[in-house]
């Protein structure tokens, strides 16, 4: 694996004239996916080295390295496209034979002008998505995933992403069938999860399936989607199981939202950090709230986990309309449903017009997956 470093990079490595290699021919395939291009940047006033894929301008980072972690760098560099590869979903025996074929981690200069151009727009794509670094991890494992969805472009090839390209380029490494087809690059443990939303004498509900790297965060996302809830409000999910501390996994972009939750018998988590195959299949009570006001809780339940050859949510069905949006609770659901059940009720025709911006808009499960499908960038 050819890592082209940038000067400051280099000084940082303490790597010498003496080790670099040659970077000929790394700058067509297939020679340019089995190399990358690297840089130390600051991000949020904290150090990292952002990696970029040669062929596919995929990044990947490595965040808030200490002076001794440049030393082991050709370590850190190959777990973290291990581990961001992974996350993507990559089936193991893909990576393990893309990174046979790239062989030992070797140095060497930057190609030319363009190429570090790119560099510097992957870095700033890691920057614009810094909410996903995660400050107590080395080697990060959902900053690739947004900053591989943010829309690149290049002279003739037009606007793509790069996970797009990374996958579709990685397809050489995939074993063929019986049929010569060759198997899918990915392979996703996905969760069926049915939520529900717990209010008496309703019954609103909808069923999507997940990948189970996906984290809270993404899953908020989902669960927002499908209800049509507009996150006019604050949220959070808890986890309880027998034997242990209940866990609030919560929206974690502001430290005074943190620090709301710090009293009590809680285990902490941040929802943008903590997986969902972390919690879900270990822990018998799993709820969504949204809007601490209305208090509208969503009970999340694991039916069953399934393959697929597509990191993406899907929206499977569901039944019944969720209630507006600041309808006041429980309580005030009961008397909206009244009101708009009798059309003499003098409440009725000023109900619906305030209805009509508050409610579940009506999609169609095509137009509910069309969203779903930026679910992980946002």
């Amino acid at each position: 694996m050819l890592i082209q470093c940038t000067k400051a990079l280099l000084d940082k490595m303490k790597v010498s004239q003496s080790e670099l290699r040659s970077s000929e021919g790394y700058d067509q395939l297939p020679r340019s996916l089995l190399a990358w291009h690297a840089h130390a940047v600051s991000i949020n006033r904290r150090k990292a080295v952002v990696l970029m894929n040669n062929a596919t301008r995929y990044p990947v980072v490595i965040y808030r390295p200490k002076p001794n972690d440049f030393a082991r760098m050709k370590d850190l560099m190959r777990e973290a496209i291990t581990q961001a590869l992974r996350m993507e979903g990559v089936r193991d025996a893909v990576i393990d034979r893309y990174l046979a074929d790239a062989g030992e981690f070797e140095f060497a200069k930057t190609a030319n002008r363009s190429m570090v151009a790119k560099l510097n727009q992957a870095a700033y794509a890691v920057s614009v998505t810094h909410k996903y670094l995660d400050e107590s991890a080395l080697v990060q494992r959902y900053s690739s995933i947004a900053a591989g969805r943010y829309l690149q472009s290049s002279p003739g090839e037009g606007y793509f992403y790069p996970i797009s390209k990374m996958l579709e380029f990685l397809g050489s490494y995939c074993d063929k069938g019986a049929d010569g087809v060759c198997q899918s690059v990915v392979d996703v443990e996905m969760y069926q999860l049915k939520i529900r939303i717990e209010i008496e004498g309703f019954n609103i509900w909808r069923r999507v399936l997940v990948p189970s790297n996906s984290s809270f965060r993404h899953l908020h996302r989902v669960i927002r989607t499908v209800f049509d809830w507009r996150d006019y409000h604050l949220h959070l999910f808890e986890a309880r199981r027998s034997g242990s501390e209940t866990k609030l996994i919560v929206m974690d972009d502001d430290p005074e939202t943190l620090d709301c939750f710090q009293h009590g018998p809680y285990d902490i988590l941040q929802e943008r950090f903590t997986t969902l195959k972390d919690i879900i299949p270990d822990h018998d009570d799993v709820t969504y709230e949204y809007d601490f006001g209305d208090s509208w809780r969503h009970s999340i339940v694991l039916e069953k986990t399934v393959r697929s050859n597509a990191f993406e949510a899907t929206y499977l069905g569901g039944r019944g309309e969720r209630p507006p949006e600041d309808v006041g609770g429980a309580g005030g659901y009961a008397e909206y449903v009244r009101i708009m059940a009798d059309r003499s009720d003098p409440e009725h025709e000023s109900m619906k017009a305030w209805a009509a911006e508050q409610a579940e808009r009506e999609r169609t499960p095509e137009e509910i997956n069309l969203r779903l499908g930026h679910f992980m960038s946002g």
